[in-house]
């Protein structure tokens, strides 16, 4: 990959707003041809509105080349029948259609391996889990950790009595809640069998986990000094840790510490800027940190060859829910609504809880106005409002909403003015609390 020359670095980073924004997409295609494309993907955009983004043959080889390296090296899918469950969206987001052409092409390059799609319906997966999973050597759920963990809550003890791998895409996951899935599947103590993704529509897999990345990453949850290292100080949760392909990304870091990324696709990539912020290792440079941090045992495991990632995370206004992204404007007009306005000074903060089963709950603080008073109607025409808002600006949400309905009923906790979340005299409200 072309790249690290004083020229390459001096050229401008591109942004989806500049870039695939900024021209007629046919234009950003190479020779301009809109039927180079195979697939279409969209992205989540902040008032509902997706982008568009082209997939061609050599995004497809891509992805193909990443889910090898995962069912292959991680879950030895090569040598064993293996059943599929495909548990992302199966819209125009990337995941699902994504995921699905890639173990297509698995199947063409030999490997016994076959397919089933139930999309986000829960029901239906646990069905599949239980009908088909036994009938094959083993099973790789994959989908959204949220929506994989609420297919494991319900299934029956008989279906998880199998050989279950986990593919994930879409958030970050602790190494607490990656426990608490190897538990319930009866495999404590064996991370490798959980793999995490790092995707975008934009680029597909940007990284992905392997057992050493978790190693490493499971090292530096009781290693200040590693942990300081790898993922720098002030973090208020531990950062995804991936291997890259070095010769399909070319990966920098710029001065504010975004991710950059240079790669050949249906559009090209260059220095594109996803807003993720995070560091790059070459796997000559963490061999010398892991070896300077006292684990020489995990040295003759890094290949000098490949690429390392940490994504931290990002600084825009998100949060995410049931892996989509949330926006504080897909929110904001519930807090001009009439039986609202009056009652609260629109400062509110969104946050993703978790209860002692990990079940996620999409929870609004919301400041009372000094003048008002936090009463039930307030409280249930606010939780009516954001619903409302939420499935009518946010695309993702309104097809989450229709698949796991209430549980998906935002929350709203009222602080008395000033308090909680809401600093005195504050410029500006922060929307979001960081994600654990």
């Amino acid at each position: 990959m072309v790249g690290g020359s004083a020229e390459f670095e001096a050229l401008p980073a591109t942004t989806k707003a500049d870039y695939l924004r900024g021209y007629e997409v046919q234009d950003l295609m190479w020779h301009g041809d809109i039927a180079g494309c195979g697939t279409w993907s969209s992205t989540s955009g902040s008032s509902g509105v997706p982008t568009f983004v082209p997939r061609d043959e050599v995004a497809l080889d891509d992805a193909v080349d990443a889910h090898e390296r995962i069912l292959r090296d991680g879950f030895g899918a090569d040598t064993r029948t293996t059943l599929v469950i495909v548990c992302f969206a199966m819209g125009t987001w990337i995941g699902g259609t994504y995921t699905y052409q890639a173990m297509l092409g698995l199947r063409e390059r030999g490997y016994r391996l076959s397919m089933v799609t139930p999309g986000l319906p829960v029901d239906m997966a646990v069905h599949t889990l239980s009908a088909l999973g036994p009938r094959y050597d083993h099973v790789v759920l994959a989908g959204y950790p949220p929506s994989i963990k609420d297919v494991l809550d319900k299934a029956p003890e008989s279906a998880l009595d199998q050989d279950i791998k986990i593919l994930l895409a879409g958030e970050a996951i602790t190494e607490s809640w990656r426990d608490h899935v190897l538990n319930r599947i009866g495999h404590p103590g064996d991370p490798g069998r959980v793999c995490l993704i790092y995707g975008t529509a934009e680029a597909g897999v940007m990284g992905h986990e392997t057992a050493l990345t978790t190693d490493i990453r499971r090292r530096a949850a009781t290693d200040a000094v590693l942990s300081l290292e790898l993922f720098g100080g002030n973090q208020t949760r531990q950062p995804t840790f991936v291997r890259y392909d070095p010769e399909r990304r070319y990966a920098e870091v710029d001065d504010d510490g975004f991710l950059l990324f240079t790669l050949d696709s249906s559009i090209p990539m260059i220095r594109y800027r996803i807003n993720d912020q995070g560091a790059v290792f070459s796997g000559a440079a963490l061999r010398s940190i892991v070896n300077g941090c006292g684990h020489g045992d995990l040295v003759d495991r890094i290949d000098p060859a490949d690429g390392f990632l940490v994504l931290a995370g990002r600084p825009d206004v998100v949060a995410q829910f049931y892996s989509l992204n949330i926006y504080a404007g897909d929110l904001q007009e519930a807090f001009d609504a009439d039986e609202v306005i009056d009652h609260v000074t629109g400062r509110f903060v969104i946050d993703r809880k978790f209860d002692g089963d990990f079940n996620q709950t999409l929870t609004i603080s919301v400041e009372v106005a000094e003048s008002g008073k936090e009463t039930s109607a307030l409280k249930e025409a606010l939780v009516g409002r954001c619903l409302d808002a939420l499935i009518a600006n946010n695309s993702e949400f309104r097809t989450l909403h229709g698949q796991y309905g209430d549980r998906t009923t935002p929350r709203i906790d009222f602080h008395v003015h000033g308090t909680g979340p809401f600093v005195p005299g504050a410029p500006k409200n922060a929307h979001v609390r960081p994600a654990v």
